[in-house]
């Protein structure tokens, strides 16, 4: 969805948003005004809802206003608790990915935090690499140059290559 085709969502997107950063005690988007980011985040970025049985349970936002980039940048990626870890969000990564390839994209970044393992265990397992190592937070990519848009399943990797990395990032 592009910035204007998602106004039935906004208040959903809010409060999932609200929702995640108290579940975390304000770690999600530590040290930034929430109102602010997701007024910015709402007007320029793209968008894939998970829509389960007519409720929001999870949204991507993600960056392709910038053509000039060889990167769409992910810049939210929010599922619902109770959908975790049920192969949903794989779907919404999998529209991201399809709609960046269409945008003529060839990688898909986006940063998270390093005591975020579930989350890089998620990333790690559909193919993402970890590019760069900042102070609080990991740089991962993926390089869509062996994706159709719509299967991620070809950059998978395997338990125990997704294991070495989250031994590497948890002896850090």
């Amino acid at each position: 969805m592009a910035p204007h085709e998602v106004a039935e969502y906004v208040a959903d997107i809010r409060q999932l948003t609200r929702d995640e950063q108290e579940r975390q005690a304000g770690e999600l988007l530590k040290g930034i005004d929430l109102d602010n980011f997701l007024d910015k985040v709402l007007a320029k970025a793209d968008f894939a809802v998970l829509n389960v049985e007519g409720k929001c349970c999870g949204f991507c936002a993600f960056y392709t206003y910038e053509p000039a980039l060889e990167a769409a940048f992910i810049t939210l990626f929010l599922v619902t608790p109770d959908v975790r870890r049920s192969g949903m969000a794989r779907g919404v990564l999998e529209v991201v990915a399809g709609a960046a390839l269409q945008y003529g994209f060839r990688y898909l970044t986006l940063r998270v935090r390093q005591d975020n393992i579930p989350a890089i265990r998620f990333y790690l397992g559909q193919g993402f690499r970890i590019v760069r190592r900042h102070e609080r937070d990991i740089e991962m990519s993926l390089e869509m140059t062996a994706l159709d848009g719509t299967n991620t399943s070809k950059n998978d990797k395997n338990g125990s290559e997704v294991n070495a990395e989250i031994k590497k990032i948890t002896e850090m």
